[in-house]
């Protein structure tokens, strides 16, 4: 789809078409479902007038009431599924779109991502499956009902016809200061979110630091702009309902006065001039409600509206800018690897984490990254492995621009963080990644030292993030993985940090051994690299201060 300057609205609007066949069933048996029900209401109405008028209860005009009601439920079943599955398609389809944007064009971090991905599915899947429908079955059946009721009784249908246009009028005034309210409320919800996760990751610092006081008062500010964020989203859906259901009061009741008014005589020229009984008078009456059964239903879902347009202005500018094509892995065959005037900083930062960077990197050997804490490290790291996008600068490999290799970098670098992860399942799946092979084929030696403390060996069960491994463990586990599955570059980042020296010796011969065949860019403090080091690159506060 392409992707123009266009409002939200129309831009959602243009989804429809993705679930097009879909929207025309469920309308066509929303409409099926409503005709049933005139049918019910004129058999039941009958009913009543023969048997309240005449004394007579015929069962036969009964039974077709019953019947035509249950008809009426099925069809409004149905078409309630359709119109659920179409919005599935339509979301997923959106998905589909977004999620390559998220990984390729990494300008958020992973819970940013998430969020986002989730807002998806809570703000735009209720438009599409339950606004829509609806605002399309309210003027449907509105219309049929119109119709009908005009048939019958131009009162009546004059009646109805009035509150079928103030009340979408006065949905959509409200809805002009809901628009912007729903937007505050879902960027307060990212921001704080990824605050809140933040905190909850490093509450054992917290906790050593004895900070929780604090942390507790700046946590509760924020839950409290929140909660004040959702109490004014809910007080305008709720201030809607009230004004339909005032509109409707008056309109259900005006038509009760003037059938009842009319049967007795005091209001004359009813039915055009030819009156009616008691079970025409009873027909109109039971369909009044039914005309707002819909218009009840398009309002409580119109705050749907305003949440999935304040979310597709989130998800617009995303969709809209331009992606490469995917780099193929085949075209894994490194040369060269530059890095000029690279500058970086991060989302709604102003402070530059790397600055003026001129790199050249060797094909293969040992490069090791070092600086103090908060030096840029694991930020140019991450740059390496295309998992964040330069804006200033230029990374370059083997002379392409930087879309290029960036996308190279990510299809062709294994990337190992600090905090190795560890999939649910065996620790043979972890190691071989393949249920069918977790006990076969060769493996790296060291991993020896992890069977002989687990029982169950390759068939040892790891829950969430490996919480049977010790750290070393994870380390390990981590490093044998990328070996198996080599990349020209691997990438490691303080791979030593918290470990035994035993381990640390072991991970050291491995990377030595492994800097023969590929380029290794590892950022530690362990001094003992420095011995193996082909070239050293020394940051400080991202200034870049030696490369030899």
């Amino acid at each position: 789809m392409v992707l123009k300057d266009e409002s939200a609205s129309r831009w959602l609007s243009k989804w429809m078409t993705e679930a097009k066949k879909f929207y025309i069933s469920a309308s066509a048996l929303t409409l099926l479902s409503a005709g049933c029900f005139v049918v019910f209401s004129w058999y039941l109405s009958d009913f009543a007038a023969t048997w309240l008028v005449l004394g007579q209860v015929i069962p036969q005009k009964l039974l077709y009431a019953l019947a035509f009601l249950a008809g009426r439920y099925v069809f409004a079943h149905f078409s309630s599924l359709i119109n659920y599955r179409a919005g599935n398609i339509i979301v997923s389809k959106i998905k589909s779109l977004l999620y390559p944007k998220l990984l390729n064009d990494n300008q958020s971090d992973a819970i940013s991502s998430a969020l986002l991905v989730t807002r998806v599915s809570d703000d735009l899947k209720p438009y599409f499956s339950f606004f829509i429908p609806y605002a399309t079955a309210s003027v449907l059946v509105g219309i049929l009902l119109l119709i009908v009721s005009f048939w019958f009784e131009k009162w009546v249908g004059i009646t109805l016809l009035i509150t079928f246009v103030i009340i979408p009028l006065q949905m959509i005034m409200i809805g002009v200061g809901a628009e912007s309210l729903h937007k505050k409320h879902i960027n307060l919800f990212l921001k704080y979110s990824a605050v809140f996760y933040n905190r909850l990751h490093s509450i054992a610092e917290i906790v050593n630091l004895d900070n929780l006081k604090p942390q507790y008062q700046f946590l509760s500010e924020k839950s409290r702009a929140l909660n004040q964020a959702t109490t004014n989203v809910m007080r305008v859906a709720i201030l809607s309902s009230a004004v339909l259901e005032l509109f409707v009061s008056i309109a259900i009741a005006g038509v009760a006065i003037y059938l009842g008014m009319s049967l007795l005589g005091i209001i004359p020229g009813s039915n055009y001039g030819k009156g009616y009984d008691f079970h025409i008078a009873l027909f109109l009456l039971m369909l009044a409600p039914y005309f707002f059964f819909y218009l009840r239903k398009f309002v409580s879902a119109y705050h749907d509206r305003n949440k999935a347009l304040a979310s597709a202005k989130l998800i617009m500018p995303l969709l809209k800018e331009s992606s490469e094509a995917p780099v193929s892995v085949e075209n894994g065959n490194l040369q060269s690897v530059e890095i000029k005037n690279l500058s970086f900083s991060y989302p709604d930062s102003m402070v530059k984490v790397l600055h003026n960077i001129h790199l050249r990197l060797p094909t293969k050997g040992l490069v090791l990254v070092k600086g103090i804490s908060g030096s840029g490290k694991s930020t140019l790291l991450k740059i390496l492995s295309g998992n964040l996008i330069v804006k200033e600068g230029l990374v370059s490999v083997n002379g392409n621009n930087n879309p290029w290799s960036v996308q190279w970098l990510k299809a062709n670098s294994s990337y190992m963080n600090q905090f190795p992860f560890i999939f649910d399942g065996t620790l043979g799946y972890n190691v071989f990644l393949d249920r069918e092979k977790e006990t076969e084929g060769p493996y790296p030696e060291f991993l020896d030292k992890v069977l002989a403390k687990k029982e169950d060996g390759w068939q040892t069960v790891l829950s969430h993030n490996g919480k049977q491994l010790s750290g070393g463990e994870k380390q390990l586990v981590t490093l044998a993985r990328m070996m198996l599955f080599p990349k020209p570059i691997a990438i490691l980042d303080e791979p030593t940090a918290n470990l035994d020296s035993e381990t640390v010796a072991i991970i050291l011969a491995q990377i030595e051994k492994m800097a023969q065949n590929k380029l290794l860019i590892v950022a530690s403090h362990e001094e003992k690299f420095d011995a193996i080091a082909n070239q050293i690159l020394n940051l400080n506060w991202g200034e870049q201060m030696t490369y030899e």
